[in-house]
């Protein structure tokens, strides 16, 4: 094969090793999340925090760059206020932002399984409408469970969500990488070829 080929053929295996060691990392700060579920917590309404004020910041400069109305203005400039205000308190109070981010997970959750389950019964004459109605009942539990317990543990659920999903971001990776290294032959045997 030509040096090109050999060249692609590295870039790939050693894209492949970079997936692996970020999946590696993702599984490790997954567990990290589930050990420390307060500090998982904290972490994640702070986040959330942030991204609100700059998501106000960008709202003020959308309210000030548009051609509207100066009433459609005002709208855009009192929801930047609201989203930075917002995102403020949650800074200076990650526990309560913590909280409220359960509670929000709860609701989202219940109108998502009343969703499902419509659209369960909206397709059910079809193979697999199964799944979506198990997909909704599943659903139903989680965000009654998280209601029923908010807000004693909402560090714990949000902790708990936020390590399982990078648990499994990881092992996905994990397997990503492992997958593409043995697709692609080490470049000694693609300069063999």
């Amino acid at each position: 094969m030509t040096s090109e080929a050999k060249t692609v053929a590295q870039e790939v295996r050693s894209g492949a090793g970079w997936t692996a060691a970020s999946g590696v990392l993702l599984i490790l700060a997954g567990i990290a999340a589930l050990s420390a579920p307060f500090l998982a917590a904290a972490i994640l309404s702070i986040f959330i925090g942030w991204a609100m004020v700059f998501g106000g910041v960008a709202q003020a400069i959308y309210a000030f760059t548009t051609k509207d109305s100066a009433g459609h203005i005002i709208w855009k400039v009192l929801l930047a206020i609201l989203y930075v205000a917002t995102g403020i308190y949650v800074l200076l109070n990650p526990a309560a932002g913590a909280v409220a981010l359960a509670f929000v997970l709860g609701w989202m959750l219940l109108i998502e399984a009343a969703l499902l389950a419509v659209l369960a019964f909206q397709v059910r004459p079809r193979q697999g409408w199964g799944l979506w109605l198990f997909d909704a009942i599943v659903t139903l539990v989680l965000a009654i469970f998280i209601l029923v317990n908010w807000p004693g543990n909402s560090f714990v659920i949000l902790a708990a969500f936020v390590g399982v999903s990078m648990i499994f971001s990881g092992v996905s990776r994990l397997i990503l990488g492992a997958t593409v290294r043995s697709a692609v032959p080490p470049p000694q045997a693609v300069a063999k070829a």
